[in-house]
């Protein structure tokens, strides 16, 4: 029986028994009434009431129970509620805290920066190679570099008669020149402002000499074959990066680096002739400039996710510096020789393709100005064609092949006749 009824009926039958008009007819009937009969009376009363008294107790014992089940069901649900916030406050504390998505109006407005997009490790190695990287303590970098030079040069030596017909000699002479350089450069960086690096190079290098038409003749054709290696000319440079790369403006780095005349000077060296007297070609390799050179410049980089661009401009110059001599012709011809300075630019980008691997592209130009000698005991003279204009636009891939080793490889096409025709190169890189 549901609780609600139960009770309303176990009130109606107390207000029925002990209410006023119930106790009259129970007087009246008692009068008429035998001693036998009251006592059948009063067994159907106590019958009534014990029944009463079981249907009270159920709905105590129901009210009970509803009771006991609605605190076991509080009771759990506080656990939980408890156990739920205990985890929670378990996760955030292994979590780092994290910027709340959205502050009060009220709070008072806050500057945000803008972090710049984090360079890819393959992007790094492209980019060291035209600018710098601050964040490798340790760098030690080995390379070979290929490159050929071919130049050909038609000499007329004579006169034109009516304006039309060519008398004299003839000659048409070909310069060939292959270049392996092997460099071993170790770049290390003292804090996020100061780098060091040193350059040791070792170049060998295979010259081929030809020439034909002498006497007007196809017929006769000579050649030479001059090749040697030796170290090539130490570099020793200092990077300051004046300005790190942040919101709006690129990362500036100055430069001045100082290349040692520890390679084989070109001054001096004897030179041959052939048989006929048509070729004349030095009879040893040089492999440096012979004359100690100063340069400064600086370059900057700039992160546009996933790619970098950069930009350098440098000049260079060199000390003059005296020598026993300078021609090489029989007998000594002593004098002073100054080369002359360059100005160099570049500009290009790198591209990462994925974490590991990259690639890049840039444009090289240099520009020379004519060097100038100075014979003992007379003024200084400038030297012909020898103000150079040298031009490549160069394509390159970054692979990086362990956490600590990568493969860096570029290939340049020369633009100009004073540039040479193509060079590869491939580096490795190992950072500690």
């Amino acid at each position: 029986m549901d609780v609600k009824w139960t009770k309303v009926a176990l009130l109606v039958s107390i207000a029925c028994v002990n209410s006023p008009c119930f106790a009259a007819d129970n007087d009246q009937n008692q009068a008429s009434m035998t001693e036998a009969d009251e006592l059948q009376l009063l067994k159907k009363q106590l019958i009534f009431l014990n029944k009463q008294a079981q249907m009270q107790q159920q709905a105590i014992n129901q009210m009970a129970q509803k009771i006991l089940a609605k605190e076991a069901t509080l009771n759990q649900s506080q656990r939980n509620t408890t156990d739920a916030q205990e985890q929670a406050a378990q996760t955030i504390e292994r979590q780092p805290q994290q910027p709340r998505a959205q502050e009060p109006a009220s709070s008072a407005p806050v500057a945000q920066v803008k972090k710049e997009p984090e360079r890819s490790r393959s992007t790094d190695d492209v980019l060291q190679e035209a600018h710098n990287v601050f964040d490798r303590k340790l760098t030690v970098e080995s390379s070979m570099t290929y490159s050929y030079y071919g130049r050909k040069d038609l000499v007329l030596r004579g006169f034109l008669a009516l304006d039309a017909i060519f008398l004299g000699n003839l000659n048409l002479d070909r310069i060939r020149s292959n270049t392996v350089q092997l460099d071993l450069t170790t770049r290390y960086t003292l804090n996020d402002q100061w780098q060091f690096e040193m350059g040791f190079p070792y170049v060998y290098r295979l010259n081929k000499y030809e020439s034909v038409g002498e006497g007007n003749s196809s017929q006769l054709y000579e050649s030479a074959k001059v090749e040697g290696g030796q170290i090539g000319d130490m570099s020793l440079a200092a990077y300051y990066r004046v300005m790190t790369e942040g919101n709006g403006w690129p990362d500036w780095v100055w430069n001045v680096r100082v290349r040692l005349p520890t390679g084989t000077d070109p001054f001096g060296i004897e030179l041959e002739s052939s048989e006929s007297g048509n070729l004349t070609y030095p009879v040893d390799i040089a492999t440096g400039a012979g004359v100690l050179g100063l340069s400064t410049g600086f370059s900057l980089a700039k992160t546009y996710d996933p790619a970098i661009v950069f930009f350098n401009l440098n000049y260079g110059t060199f000390i003059p510096e005296e020598y026993g001599d300078l021609s090489g012709l029989p007998g000594l011809s002593p004098g002073e020789i100054d080369l002359g300075d360059y100005i160099d630019y570049s500009l290009g980008l790198a591209f990462a393709v994925s974490e590991r691997m990259s690639i890049g592209m840039s444009f090289n130009q240099r520009f020379y100005a004519k060097t100038q000698q100075r014979p003992k005991g007379s003024d200084w003279q400038d030297i012909t064609r020898t103000d150079t204009n040298t031009a490549s636009l160069g394509l390159g891939a970054t692979l990086a092949l362990t956490e600590n080793l990568s493969m860096v490889t570029s290939i340049g096409a020369g633009l100009t006749e004073d540039s040479p025709d193509y060079q590869l190169s491939l580096r490795f890189p190992y950072r500690f």
